[in-house]
């Protein structure tokens, strides 16, 4: 950290002020700042607390204290940035000019810097420069994105008052908190969506202030999914909604949400919105401490009466399904069910299974997808791209994916596909995707949304995210891709689904790590923070797609399956796991 301010005296302690500075920068719990870089600690914390109406926790931050200098200025604003959902800021624009507190929007945009780095404060002359790594910002919405930027500089422009006490006059817009403060200020929570023919809920990640979080969560959810995902969902939420007068009051347990613009929703109408309103919120705490399990939802008067019954998104997809001597399997213990038999298959080459919803069995043998529906007795070949008597393809398959609408979904030649049970290619859109190679993918359990590890000549992987675009059930598309550039350093080029929100790889090995050492690491979708995950040497993982059940393969072929924060091997004789979709 840098603090130099050459020639200005000392601070109140008698120390020289950088290290006056420094020690107020260290010196207390993890604080927030504004587009501008964040103290990674600070004089927020729970010291000063006062209770609210329902008896809530409240921090609070001390305004600008007489004869401040320019950085104390700043230092003090950004702090104060972090008590400033539980006095709307109050406390956070007394230090700034009337002007500039009369035009700063806090929540504008909140950026997101790497908290294990400490801000560089830098004096130059009336202005003071705080520099932070960027990882992405949050908008009002609550919508991340990622954006990393090493030595993002703010810029605070000070004034000295009629009295001689220093203000900012000039500062970026909304605030910028620590990747650590974030998760301590922000709660990460899910809106739910529909998928287009109403059977399936979809999340979406956001991040909203812990304070009046329902009321929050409610008020993103009427404003409808990012632009990302909004190409492939649905909503019952009519255009004209609002919350009420009444809000959303939790007690009991129970959220009541009070909606205001409607219209006269037909019962199924009504149900869908309660439904996503219900998964929306069950689980959410509120400002006195009280966990949502359930909700009453009132619109102009009327209640709307119950959810609308639809699968959980975290329902079992069942067991995993892997090839065993030439034979399709489900599960990986001594009591696994045979699914399609050696002999059916007709050949050594089946590899990469996967089970429709139906209980079709599709395989590869070699350059070619073959179908075999539930209880035949032969297969059929529904996709050829190469010579299927060439031991060496000419065109390679990918594993292929089965999604609930009956499409099987691989790549071939770099290339995206889809085809339906006779074959029948789908014709899908994604101008993203023209001219790079698609190396790996994954559906999510609802089959709305794709996660994609691509690249083109002399460029760099990246992986993304988007949502499946449908006509009726036939897949046409890609919607726009969310960019996940914590996904793309990776043992392998595998990426999957981990639970309904975030995606996992093989962690990469890192300096002075045996090469064959492993672990994994889960991403979230639109989150700032990665999660490893300790586990055996690995050379290929698949995953549940709902709970976060992992299934891992060794260079032996052993079959590692996680028991609590234990690893044990499941099988060595299971190889090419997938789980179907829920």
């Amino acid at each position: 950290m840098s603090v130099p301010a050459p020639g200005r005296g000392t601070g109140a302690s008698g120390l020289p002020r950088r290290q006056a500075l420094a020690a107020l920068l260290l010196g207390g719990a993890g604080a927030l700042a504004a587009c501008t870089g964040l103290p990674t600690s600070g004089e927020v914390s729970g010291s000063n607390v006062v209770h609210g109406p329902d008896e809530q926790l409240v921090q609070s931050a001390a305004g600008p204290a007489d004869g401040a200098a320019p950085e104390e200025i700043v230092i003090g604003f950004l702090r104060a940035c972090a008590a400033g959902f539980f006095d709307d800021f109050a406390t956070a624009r007394a230090f700034l000019t009337d002007d500039a507190a009369a035009s700063w929007q806090p929540t504008e945009t909140v950026g997101v810097y790497d908290g294990s780095t400490a801000p560089v404060v830098v004096l130059a002359d009336d202005a003071v420069d705080v520099t932070v790594d960027l990882i992405g910002d949050v908008d009002p919405a609550g919508v991340f994105t990622a954006a990393a930027e090493a030595n993002h500089r703010c810029r605070y422009g000070l004034v000295a008052d009629d009295a001689g006490q220093w203000r900012i006059a000039e500062l970026p817009a909304g605030m910028l908190l620590s990747d650590g403060d974030l998760t301590t200020e922000f709660a990460s929570a899910s809106l739910y969506f529909l998928t287009p023919d109403h059977e399936r809920l979809v999340p979406e990640l956001r991040w909203l202030p812990r304070h009046e979080l329902p009321r929050r969560l409610i008020e993103a959810l009427l404003g409808g999914p990012s632009t990302w995902l909004a190409a492939g969902v649905a909503t019952a939420v009519p255009e004209a909604a609002a919350v009420g007068d009444d809000g959303v009051v939790v007690e009991a347990g129970t959220a009541a949400v009070d909606l205001t613009g409607l219209g006269t929703p037909d019962q199924a109408q009504a149900g869908l919105l309660v439904a996503q309103i219900r998964a929306t919120l069950v689980g959410a705490t509120s400002d006195g401490g009280i966990l949502v399990q359930d909700v009453a939802v009132r619109a102009d008067g009327n209640e709307l009466g119950p959810a609308a019954s639809l699968p959980a998104v975290d329902t079992d997809p069942g067991a995993v399904v892997g090839m065993c001597t030439g034979a399709v399997v489900q599960g990986t213990a001594s009591t696994r069910t045979t699914l399609v038999a050696a002999q059916t298959l007709g050949a050594d080459t089946a590899t990469h299974p996967t089970l429709g919803a139906d209980g079709t069995v599709y395989v590869l043998s070699r350059s070619s997808l073959l179908r075999v529906p539930a209880g035949a007795s032969a297969a059929d070949v529904i996709l050829s791209v190469g010579d299927a008597d060439t031991e060496a393809d000419s065109h390679e398959l990918l594993a292929p994916i089965a999604d609930r609408h009956g499409w099987v979904w691989t790549a071939t030649a770099g290339a995206l596909l889809a085809v339906d049970g006779r074959g029948r290619r789908a014709a899908l859109v994604a101008p993203w995707l023209e001219d790079r190679e698609v190396l790996a993918f994954d559906l999510a359990a609802e089959s709305a949304r794709i996660v994609v590890r691509h690249r083109a000549d002399g460029s760099a992987d990246r992986v993304s995210v988007a949502a499946i675009v449908r006509d009726g059930d036939a897949p046409t598309g890609l919607g726009d891709p969310l960019e996940l550039p914590a996904a793309v350093v990776a043992r392998t080029d595998a990426v999957v689904w981990y639970d309904p929100v975030s995606v996992a790889v093989l962690a990469a090995a890192t300096d002075g790590q045996d090469a064959e050492a492993s672990g994994v690491t889960r991403i979230p979708v639109g989150g700032a923070l990665t999660t490893p995950i300790t586990s055996p040497a690995a050379t290929a993982l698949t995953a549940d797609r709902v709970t976060g059940t992992l299934q891992l393969t060794d260079a032996d072929g052993q079959v590692w399956q996680r028991s609590g924060s234990a690893w044990r091997v499941g099988a060595t004789d299971v190889a090419d796991l997938a789980y179907p979709l829920a």
